[in-house]
């Protein structure tokens, strides 16, 4: 018998199970092997609770945003564009376990503020992983059947 579907409760979720390895395609980890990360799948249990952090930095910094009005001017336009890429950037930090990075001798241990910087830096990488996390979401869902 499912307790969880007995007492309406949602289920204790095991994220680890939801994780895969992204392993995109040009890049090395330092050492000269591939990248490998590991990733939460776009839907998932860590996506939705990363999503939900987010939200609340953005509520934050938009309330601070509304105290000023006006046009932005190119500068401030530009600005927003990094500080959404930023956002973009930590939350996939923010989805990933760990990785195999390493300074060609010592492996470089994972961080949210390390993946964070990584994704910022390799636009590329962000987009592939963004990609690979969105796909991956996508097959998890289940389908209805008759």
């Amino acid at each position: 018998m499912d307790f969880a579907k007995l007492t309406g409760q949602p289920a204790v979720i095991d994220e680890s199970l939801e994780a895969f390895e992204c392993k995109p395609e040009g890049y090395e980890n330092g050492a000269g092997d591939p990248l490998v990360l590991t990733m939460h799948p776009a839907g998932g249990t860590r996506f939705k609770k990363a999503v939900r952090k987010m939200h609340i930095k953005v509520t934050r910094s938009g309330k601070e945003a509304e105290e000023t009005s006006g046009d932005l001017t190119e500068d401030e336009l530009e600005a927003e564009i990094r500080t959404q890429d930023s956002r973009t950037s930590e939350l996939l930090a923010r989805c990933c376990d760990g990785w195999n990075m390493t300074d060609g001798k010592k492996p470089i241990p994972y961080t949210v503020e390390n993946g964070t910087e990584l994704f910022k830096q390799v636009e590329p990488l962000r987009s592939e992983v963004d990609g690979a996390m969105t796909a991956r979401g996508k097959s998890t869902k289940a389908k209805k059947t008759a």
